[in-house]
């Protein structure tokens, strides 16, 4: 079960939509990329929950780039609210679960001659509780990163299809749901990738579906 902060910004707790199937997410400040990713990430672990869900914020921005799906636009949070992403110290936001992003700097990192979704795979490195100052080493790790597992994830498609591997996956699964722990499951994807033991087949249809739930395009090569 997914679980994230409550209203207090305290321990996770299970996330019970208040209308049954349907999640409500409301980005308060989505100037900057972290808390539109965070969003998003919890959009996309609650469909895995066969929840229906949306995010809502007060001002449109422009960061499809990421692989962020676009949100409705409001001038108020919608009531009753599920989720909240807010900036520390933003009041007046009603809802079952508060997420409080720390503070990402420099807020639009310079990706010229880098893939857009380096900024999603860095950030993604981080728990979203903690401050990040991500440097371009930072940004062109990310960015190796990526062109090293799409290039395995296309040697892999080569091979004769297997069963997703169920311990890894739900290790991934799991970590996303218990706060959003990014950064576990993104370990879990390299473990995956290590381990001599799986199917070549096997690894890529294990991450051509964790994929869904990251957003890394980790497939983008197969077939090039």
């Amino acid at each position: 079960m997914l679980q994230l902060p409550d209203v207090n910004a305290g321990p996770a707790t299970p996330v019970r939509p208040a209308r049954p199937g349907v999640l409500l997410i409301w980005v308060a400040s989505p100037a900057g990329p972290r808390s539109c990713l965070i969003a998003d990430l919890i959009r996309r672990t609650a469909e895995r929950h066969h929840w229906r869900a949306s995010v809502w914020q007060p001002e449109p921005v422009g960061w499809e780039a990421l692989n962020i799906y676009p949100a409705e636009v409001c001038a108020g949070p919608p009531d009753p609210l599920d989720v909240a992403v807010t900036a520390t110290g933003q009041r007046g936001v009603s809802a079952a679960h508060l997420l409080r992003p720390g503070l990402a700097r420099p807020q639009a990192p310079d990706l010229t001659g880098l893939d857009p979704l380096a900024l999603r795979l860095a950030l993604f490195r981080h728990s979203y509780r903690d401050e990040v100052v991500l440097t371009r080493d930072d940004l062109e790790a990310s960015d190796e990163a990526l062109r090293g597992w799409r290039g395995l994830v296309s040697h892999w498609a080569r091979s004769p299809s297997k069963p997703i591997c169920a311990r890894y996956a739900g290790d991934f699964l799991g970590a996303l749901d218990d706060d959003l722990d990014a950064p576990a499951a993104l370990r879990t994807l390299a473990a995956l990738a290590a381990d001599q033991e799986i199917p070549d087949g096997s690894k890529f249809e294990t991450f051509a579906h964790l994929d869904r739930f990251v957003g890394l395009d980790l497939a983008r090569e197969v077939g090039r």
